[in-house]
Order: C-alpha cells, then structure tokens, then sequence
C-alpha cells in the first residue's frame, strides 16, 4: 500500500503502478496527487512519498484495481456505510440503492454490485452461499420477510402454472398477494484475514469524511 512517509523502492512501485519506467512512475503519481521525491537512479532509486491529495482514492487505484474515473465520493461513501453497519451490508443491492437515494446519495444497483464484486475479487468479502436474505420487490419497492414466505411465494407459483396459468399470470398472483416478487440474495461476509487492510481503508474513508465536513 501507498502510505505518506513510507520510502519505496522502483521495483516496488513498478508493481503497484504497472509501469516500469521513471517517467511513468513519477506520471502515475503526479496523476494520483502525490506528492514525492526521489534518490537515486535506475533501478536503485527509491521514492519517498511525501503527501496525497486524497489518500482514500489512491488506496481504490492502487490496492482494489479502480480506474481514475471513478466516482471515490460516491465510492468512499458506500463503502463507509456497507462496512460501518453490518445491517445495511446484508440488505440486498435494490435496498441499498434506495437507502443510498433517500440520503441523498444516487448509487445504481449496477454500480452497488461493481463496487461489492470489487471486495469479492481482492478477497476483502465473500458470499456465504449457505445464509440469504429474502424479500419482495416490486418497482422501487422493497419488503423484508422470512425464510418460510419466501418458500410459500415460489411454491404458489409453481402451483399457478401447473393449473395451467402462464408465467406473467402467476407472478402477478405473487404480486397481489405478497407486494412484490420473492428473491433472495447472500449475505456478505468480511473475510477476517485481511481486517488490518479494511481498517486501514476505513481510517482513510473516516479521514476523507472529517475533512470534508470541515471544509
């Protein structure tokens, strides 16, 4: 990880920046807002990072593969809120978009699983297959409900086509009778062996918010 007053060496940088040139190295880190100075030469030159304009967007460049035209504010905020409140990170990504929205905060569903899918690929998260969440949607509405609901919905379903009802019909039985149609989604897990790097993500977003509030 890029941290202020850590020294690297060329190699070091050449990995997490994927480019081995000088020029592209010091490139890549103008870019990012950092600011640094260099001793030496070649491959024994060592950089010294000196400052960050934003330390929590370099954190989503460099260690969970963002791209710079990322939306971080939008980014930091929805991470703060999926690893801060364990409720909001188990509700499923249509119910996350509404609560993001009614803060003010417009975060597509398709957005909400990009950034989650991004914990899965670096291993921050993983979806335990074996626990879900169930509930009812329908347009921008959301409910909440158990195991058994969920089963009774899809079983009634199935029941409406077998009488020989068609698709279209028996799912708007399950509207009429439940306020939406029954899904699933599992729940996330935080994956315990990298806490030391989600904590140190969260101090940067917890920094990124405090200065933001104080202008």
């Amino acid at each position: 990880m890029l941290e202020i007053g850590r020294v690297y060496s060329k190699p070091e940088l050449t990995q997490m920046l994927g480019t081995r040139s000088k020029q592209g190295i010091d490139r890549k880190l103008q870019r990012y807002g950092i600011t640094f100075e260099v001793h030496g030469r070649g491959e024994r030159a060592v950089y010294t990072i000196k400052a960050m304009a934003d330390p929590f967007k370099v954190f989503a460049i460099t260690e969970l593969g963002f791209d710079g035209g990322t939306d971080f504010i939008k980014l930091r905020n929805f991470y703060y809120h999926f690893f801060e409140d364990e409720v909001f990170m188990a509700m499923p990504d249509e119910i996350k978009e509404n609560r993001m929205r009614k803060m003010g905060q417009d975060i597509s569903r398709q957005t909400i699983a990009t950034y989650t899918e991004r914990l899965k690929a670096n291993n921050l998260i993983c979806r335990n297959t074996s626990i879900f969440i169930y509930y009812f949607a329908h347009k921008d509405e959301q409910r909440l409900c158990d195991h058994s609901e969920y089963v009774e919905a899809w079983h009634n379903y199935w029941s409406d086509i077998e009488s020989g009802l068609n698709c279209y019909e028996a799912i708007f039985n399950m509207l009429a009778e439940h306020g939406g149609v029954a899904r699933k989604q599992p729940i996330p897990e935080i994956n315990g062996i990298y806490n030391e790097k989600i904590e140190y993500m969260l101090s940067l977003i917890q920094h990124s918010i405090e200065s933001e509030f104080e202008g």
